[in-house]
């Protein structure tokens, strides 16, 4: 065995491998610092950033700011977002400790709490709360996408993921683009797979492309449950089999009863109905009209009663029965009983996209021979909310300050029809737009729109959780609220119908809310309302579905040309008679050619008025014998600083003067009689100047749908350049 000779080690090496490290970690040390501070200074910058473009983003005043500078809001929000995210992402490759990185991220969740605080209002000046809801979903979806993208990053090599991002892209890409393609075709197809034609003469309607169809039919599927079911504790109702009086039944014994009596609103005065102060009036008034229930009640012509047993309540509607006298004889075949169904907010596309079931019974019913559908593509809007859409649409004026319009349901009303209607928010549209507040229904269902429970009682009522622009579902003591308006529709004209001609108006809100997701709720009720109609209802029956614009609030419309066509196409069906359209053919070949034509509300409208006291010699215009048309103001030149006195030519001298005189005899200038058969005086290549403020009082006449309609530009029908669809 070999003797062991230790092995000599040199030390100095490794003592120079030791200070190599302390330099290289000195080195790495002193790089981290410099590289934080870079690091800092750039997350101090982006922080700053997002703060200064979020505030700017807040900027608000009226309407009329908000359209004008909506794009550049709708930009600074984006830009705002990307540099709060890149805060996020900032804060996440910054070399520190997990602690002073949980305090960083911390500070940023405080921001975005102190902005919400800052501004979360509803309104056009102050409106942080939908700034904030579109900026937290755009963190959600944006920032979550590129997590998952740089985590996918990191578990593989570059190459493999460049690869897979590519596959990955392309397969998106090529699903999108054949998915959008169909898209297309499905946005200008309506009803009976008829499409927008194109034409030499016709207007060109904007094509966009469809992306937020791409998206899911239910865009708040984040607020819960969409069901309005609960567990019913007891039952109350008008009972048939013992003179209706109002019964309450299965309330447990130990439980309190009582019912409040909803007043009616058409008696109301101004003060009373007109905006917010509605819901003020009518709670007022339920507050002292609660009684203790003990046995059966009659409570004769109560038409909405709330119910209550312990804390539990329920809401019972009716028509409490007639009051108006049966008309004798049977009615003619040219009084045709008129259904409005008026749906605030839905375009042309948002109907197919939302009410499928509704759409097929339509079809059903044209295709039972029964009655004969025409829809209208390019029906577009002469203003950007109701008040000008809604104005033209049911009186046959423009806004004007301190004047009002007839509204057509008291027309027939005064012809001998029966008129009603209900409206699933809390607001009467004749003191709210029309400024007036006169009797011109003979039942309405108003008040039950205005409980605290759908309606807040205090604050601002027009929220995004609550009331009716709500993005939640609309639900009154364990109903969907739209189900008690369906139901007072059919009870109307289970009443009435086959002894009095009636007109009814039945408004739904459920369209007018950002994420277009609440509508489809109506779908169901709204195709059995139709559905309950019989032959007999039917044969006497026009039906109008309408819409006074598309959606203008969502994503929808602040961000893509789609929504921004799609608020310019309102939604407009009708449903006439075949019995009473095979009496005159030419009526149904005018509505089917019109289908293609350029229309406004102001068209519709003396539809309403074509169909009253219907005469086939005699346009509306004819019969009634007051205003002036729409084509003869498309050729007025209108000068915002005209005088009174002078510049004015022929028929505006005498206009001028009758008017004076007319305000010298303190008489009602609603109707503006005044301009009857003068109008006809004037030549027709003539022009005239007018003051714009007076030229707004005059009550406009359109051209009825069911009389043949030429080709018309946007200026012909009172659409202004900026609200035109067509190219």
């Amino acid at each position: 065995m070999s003797e062991y000779v230790p092995i000599e080690v040199d030390i100095y090496p490794l003592m120079l491998n030791e200070k190599d490290d302390d330099n290289i970690k000195t080195k790495h040390d002193n790089y981290v610092k410099k590289h934080n501070k870079k690091i800092f200074v750039i997350f101090g910058v982006f922080y700053i950033l997002w703060i200064v473009f979020y505030k700017r983003s807040l900027e608000g005043g009226k309407l009329e700011f908000i359209k004008r500078n909506l794009f550049k809001l709708s930009t600074l929000l984006i830009i705002s977002f990307v540099f709060y995210s890149l805060c996020l992402w900032t804060i996440a490759f910054m070399k520190v400790r997990k602690r002073v990185k949980a305090l960083l991220y911390i500070i940023m969740i405080i921001s975005l709490v102190g902005a919400f605080h800052y501004d979360h209002g509803e309104r056009f000046r102050f409106h942080g709360m939908y700034n904030f809801m579109v900026f937290c979903i755009f963190i959600v979806i944006f920032d979550t996408l590129s997590l998952i993208i740089y985590k996918w990053y990191t578990l593989v090599e570059l190459n493999k993921f460049v690869k897979q991002i590519c596959i990955f892209a392309f397969f998106i890409s090529f699903i999108s683009f054949f998915t959008l393609r169909r898209l297309e075709s499905v946005w200008e197809t309506g009803f009976l797979n008829k499409k927008i034609e194109d034409g030499e003469n016709l207007c060109k309607v904007r094509r966009t492309i469809p992306w937020f169809d791409l998206l899911p039919v239910r865009q708040n599927i984040w607020t819960g449950s969409e069901s309005c079911d609960r567990k019913e504790v007891f039952n109350a109702y008008f009972d048939s089999e013992n003179e209706n009086k109002f019964t309450i039944v299965d309330c447990p014994e130990d439980l309190p009863m009582s019912y409040a009596v909803l007043p009616e609103t058409r008696t109301m005065n101004i003060k009373e109905r007109k905006k917010t102060a509605l819901r003020r009036s009518v709670n007022r008034r339920i507050d002292v009209s609660v009684f203790n229930y003990t046995e059966p009640v009659a409570l004769p012509d109560v038409e909405a009663v709330l119910a209550k047993c312990g804390n539990h309540d329920k809401l019972v509607v009716r028509v409490a029965g007639r009051r108006v006298k049966p008309v004798k004889g049977p009615q003619p075949k040219d009084k045709l009983n008129i259904l409005l169904i008026f749906i605030d907010a839905m375009s042309r596309p948002q109907f197919f996209r939302s009410l499928p079931k509704t759409q097929k019974k339509m079809e059903a019913l044209h295709k039972s021979g029964k009655m004969h559908l025409n829809q209208f593509f390019r029906y577009g809007v002469v203003g950007f909310n109701t008040n000008p859409n809604s104005l033209g649409l049911f009186a046959g004026v423009r806004v004007t300050k301190g004047k009002s319009g007839l509204p057509i349901w008291e027309d027939y009303r005064n012809n001998g029809y029966v008129a009603g209607e209900t409206n699933d928010q809390c607001e009467d549209w004749d003191s709210s737009y029309n400024h007036r507040a006169k009797v011109s229904y003979d039942h309405d269902l108003l008040a039950p729109f205005c409980l605290p429970e759908y309606h807040p009682r205090t604050g601002f009522p027009f929220g995004n959780f609550k009331g009716p622009y709500s993005i939640l579902r609309r639900c009154l003591t364990g109903r969907y609220v739209h189900q008690y308006a369906v139901d007072y529709t059919k009870d109307f004209i289970k009443t009435y119908d086959g002894t009095n001609p009636w007109f009814f108006r039945t408004t739904f809100i459920e369209a007018h809310e950002s994420t277009a997701s609440v509508l489809k709720l109506i779908d169901g009720d709204l195709a059995d309302l139709i559905g309950s109609l019989d032959d007999e209802t039917l044969n006497r029956t026009a039906i109008f579905m309408v819409s006074d614009h598309g959606l203008h609030v969502g994503f929808r419309f602040l961000f893509s040309k789609q929504g921004f066509v799609e608020h310019k196409l309102p939604f407009l069906t009708t449903l006439i008679p075949e019995r009473f359209l095979n009496d005159y053919p030419e009526l149904r070949q005018n509505l089917d050619e019109n289908e293609q034509k350029l229309i406004s509300s102001f068209d519709i409208h003396a539809t309403f008025k074509d169909l009253l006291n219907f005469d086939i010699k005699l346009e509306p215009h004819e019969k009634d014998n007051y205003g002036i048309k729409s084509m003869e103001i498309s050729k007025v030149k209108v000068n915002k600083n005209a005088k009174r006195n002078n510049e004015n030519p022929g028929r505006l001298d005498e206009w001028l003067e009758e008017k004076e005189r007319l305000w010298k005899e303190d008489i009602d200038l609603q109707d503006n009689d005044f301009l009857s058969k003068r109008s006809q005086k004037q030549s027709k290549n003539s022009t005239v100047t007018i003051d714009a403020k007076e030229f707004k009082s005059v009550t406009i006449w359109g051209k009825s749908l069911l009389r043949k309609i030429e080709n018309r530009k946007c200026e012909d029908v009172l659409i202004k350049k900026q609200d035109c669809v067509c190219n």
